[in-house]
């Protein structure tokens, strides 16, 4: 796996939240994450067919969800490293240590703390030592009752997300995908394919960024609702608009 700052590179939305959307064009049309936080081509084959994304952020970082033509769904998740409350480490701890630390700190305080999730357990870990930098992947098995969320559309029944951690900077990645049947070796396919497709860093968003973000928004708008969901805070993520 090739993670560097060069043009060489979700799951859970549902659980934990979401605020705006947007439909790529599919062909060479670039994401970029607040804070300059990565940047992405929607067109790579990861995705199948037109991509709709949802975002989120705040002064600690954000996270972006995709989901694909066939329903699929993936996220990728940006925390700073500094005062984040799912790190809780010291910064001169080692990446391995703070990787693990976020991901047990993700299924402990956002996973296992969901209203439909009824039982979590990590079913695969493993270190890419040979990646660059050194990335943590897992699968967790989730099984879920709808009925706790009447009105969620939630599917009962046992779901595993994969996780691929990485440290980049003052950042740590989380990128995540979810499958209906325990495959690691496939989960951990997909997941360093979304990861080869980012580059890090990405920019910060422009006038010209936004105002595209805000007209995709508008035409997805629901029938008479006038105004789509803002936009992440600009002021927050340092950028420009």
């Amino acid at each position: 796996m090739r993670i560097i700052n060069a043009p060489v590179w979700l799951a859970l939305a549902a659980l934990l939240g979401g605020c705006q959307s947007m439909e790529g064009e599919r062909d060479g049309d670039i994401y970029y994450a607040p804070a300059a936080a990565y940047a992405m081509d929607l067109s790579i084959n990861t995705f199948r067919g037109e991509v709709v994304l949802d975002e989120r952020c705040d002064s600690l970082g954000g996270s972006s969800t995709f989901w694909d033509g066939s329903g699929r769904q993936f996220r990728i998740d940006y925390l700073r490293i500094e005062n984040h409350p799912l790190i809780g480490a010291p910064r001169f701890a080692s990446d391995m240590t703070l990787l693990n630390l976020v991901l047990n700190n993700y299924l402990r305080e956002r996973v296992a703390t969901a209203p439909l999730v009824t039982s979590v357990e990590a079913v695969h870990r493993e270190f890419l030592q040979d990646s660059t930098p050194r990335a943590l992947f897992a699968v967790v098995s989730l099984d879920v009752d709808g009925q706790r969320a009447p009105g969620s559309r939630a599917v009962d029944g046992t779901h595993y997300y994969g996780f691929l951690l990485f440290r980049q900077g003052e950042m740590i990645y989380v990128v995540q995908h979810r499958q209906p049947v325990l495959m690691p070796e496939k989960m951990k396919a997909v997941l360093l394919r979304l990861a080869d497709a980012m580059e890090i860093p990405g920019r910060l968003r422009s006038d010209t960024d936004v105002e595209r973000l805000r007209r995709a928004l508008s035409r997805m708008a629901p029938q008479g609702k006038s105004e789509p969901a803002r936009l992440c805070s600009a002021a927050a993520q340092g950028e420009s608009s």
